[in-house]
């Protein structure tokens, strides 16, 4: 901005010197984490010896693969007590919103959900690539003597693990900073340098991979009109409901799994052999959902409302599952083919609803009615699946409904309250499990 004398003042901000060194360390960390990026899906994927399931129907799947999903649980059981990795550990939101990630558990959490992805669970990569970036920013970081600049560093290393995972830059940085919420004295060198890791990232990662997520799920393009503001609406409350079955499903697989505490290798091995058994019924559970949602597109008439609605409660079952008995992997990829799958069953029923809108809504609704990161879901619906600028108007209705209906609502916030409470009243001395008199 110019003064009255006409000299150029520059803004305080780009004159810092820890700017700079964020910078700096924004362009190593793109770098970085596009190998480390590349290597770590290239495990993942190239790990997959499944086959091809004999049908997407049921009982599409081989047998033989309950043996590789226990052997699976087996193998990240070996690993958290060789590892002497904490049976609850943060997870990605919890890490985001700290704003720290603790180096030292970086090579186990990469391990075992580099073993959990390859063994078909039902989460995603994301967990293990935001450990590695934000352990990298964190350990950085720590040479700093401010505060504000270790967390800003942190979350630049967390942005350029996602810089190559998700469609564009914009759509990490977004994530990081919806998820993390950084106080204002950090937002801004937050914003630039988890913009910048984002972007070398993808300059790295995208020549060598070739592919992003940009149109993956090719629905049917469909003309606005405003009565689909009023379906959005409905669509909203509809992604809310899926969300709280979830939470419900969630609940009772932790009470279950939570009788196997302190049981380090039998724990897993048992979730594996629980995934496996869904997996060999309904194939479309198995891994984080990306792939199998893509086939659902393509196959949804064929596969009906009815399959559909099952799968996406079996989906629930096998991700609560794997995220309570000691797998490791992100929950945003699972959540994404759950919304997919439920909206897709929701235009069968109601045909008049146009698919695309259908789809794209819950899609990004049900995600929504669970995290706070209303825009990075728009925009990865409306990139994902090549929406006009109109067409993504519904999707935030629908996201903002769920979201109100469930979290704003304070709905899921009581029955969390109300499940902490029931165990503390099981802890009281003088009571059993069940409620005896000891």
């Amino acid at each position: 901005m110019a003064d009255t004398s006409g000299e150029l003042h520059l803004a305080p901000l780009a004159r810092s010197r820890e700017f700079w060194v964020l910078i700096r360390d924004a362009v190593v960390f793109g770098v970085v984490m596009a190998f480390a990026g590349l290597a770590f899906l290239f495990v993942v994927e190239t790990g997959d010896f499944w086959g091809d399931p004999t049908s997407q129907g049921w009982w599409g799947g081989h047998w033989w693969w309950i043996a590789v999903t226990v052997g699976t649980g087996l193998v990240v059981g070996l690993l958290r007590h060789v590892l002497r990795m904490p049976e609850h550990q943060p997870g990605l939101t919890d890490e985001l919103e700290k704003e720290h990630v603790e180096p030292a558990s970086v090579l186990g959490t990469v391990a075992v959900s580099s073993v959990s992805l390859v063994g078909g669970a039902s989460l995603g990569p994301e967990a293990a690539l935001g450990s590695m970036g934000g352990g990298l920013g964190t350990w950085v970081g720590r040479r700093r003597t401010d505060e504000d600049m270790q967390k800003a560093t942190t979350l630049t290393g967390i942005s350029a693990a996602y810089g190559g995972l998700l469609a564009v830059p914009m759509v990490a940085t977004l994530l990081v900073l919806e998820l993390a919420k950084p106080h204002r004295r950090r937002f801004t060198h937050a914003v630039f340098g988890s913009l910048a890791s984002a972007t070398v990232c993808f300059a790295v990662f995208y020549p060598i991979a070739g592919t992003t997520f940009l149109g993956l799920y090719d629905v049917p393009s469909y003309a606005y009109k405003d009565w689909h503001l009023l379906a959005a609406v409905g669509l909203g409350l509809a992604a809310a409901l899926g969300a709280l079955v979830l939470a419900v499903l969630t609940g009772i697989v932790r009470r279950l799994a939570a009788r196997l505490e302190g049981k380090t290798v039998l724990r897993p091995v048992a979730g594996g052999l629980a995934f496996g058994l869904i997996a060999v019924a309904l194939p479309l559970t198995l891994f984080t959902g990306s792939h199998q949602l893509h086939t659902v597109a393509e196959s949804g008439s064929a596969l009906g409302a009815g399959f559909l609605l099952v799968i996406v409660l079996a989906k629930m079952v096998a991700f609560s599952v794997c995220m309570e008995t000691g797998f490791i992997g992100g929950p945003f990829f699972p959540m994404l083919f759950l919304g997919g799958t439920y909206g897709y069953a929701i235009h069968l029923i109601v045909p008049d609803v146009p698919l695309a809108l259908t789809f794209s809504c819950v899609f990004a609704a049900l995600p929504g009615a669970i995290v706070a990161a209303p825009f990075t879901l728009v925009l990865l619906a409306a990139l994902m699946m090549d929406l006009g600028a109109l067409q993504t108007v519904p999707v935030a209705v629908a996201v903002l409904t769920s979201y109100i209906a469930v979290t704003g609502s304070g709905v899921l916030a009581a029955m969390v309250q109300a499940r902490a409470s029931r165990h503390a009243a099981a802890r009281q001395p003088g009571f059993g499990s069940g409620g005896e008199v000891r």
